[in-house]
């Protein structure tokens, strides 16, 4: 495992979540097909939540639980990671703190994706704001995630 693949594994377990595996996902988009939408000049945000609050933190993962995957289980892609492929992640039930998923020497952002394609959010520090993001659904053929030890 990469060293950057050992720090994404520790940011987001730190985060809450627990960990699995990065995987190859031939019935999914890629990280940064993902990703791209939430980047481009237009994006609209779906919720924008200044720094400076006092309840900053909680805002942000109050925001991003609202409109992430209902069973628990996702993929993410961290940012400033490079190009790992998905990590494979899950709630275990409880809310995890999207607000803390960040490298070290990064803004604080990620991008996840449901398993079924169907829902897919985005956290990202913009100046002195987060945005969080709801994206489309991406389309989606049959077959099974392959485990890649990074």
């Amino acid at each position: 495992m990469t060293t950057v693949a050992a720090r994404v594994r520790s940011a987001v377990a730190a985060a809450g979540f627990v960990v699995e595996d990065f995987v190859e996902l031939p019935d999914l988009p890629p990280p940064m097909a993902v990703w791209k939408p939430f980047l481009l000049a237009s994006a609209t945000p779906a919720a924008r939540i200044p720094c400076g609050d006092p309840d900053h933190d909680d805002q942000v993962d109050r925001a991003w639980w609202g409109l992430s995957s209902g069973d628990g289980t996702m993929v993410l892609s961290v940012e400033g990671a490079g190009g790992l492929p998905w990590l494979r992640a899950r709630t275990n039930g409880g809310r995890p703190r999207a607000s803390a998923v960040g490298l070290p020497g990064h803004s604080k952002g990620f991008a996840a994706l449901s398993l079924d394609g169907r829902v897919s959010t985005a956290v990202s520090s913009e100046e002195w704001e987060t945005w969080i993001f709801a994206g489309q659904p991406v389309r989606r053929s049959e077959g099974p995630a392959r485990s890649r030890s990074g």
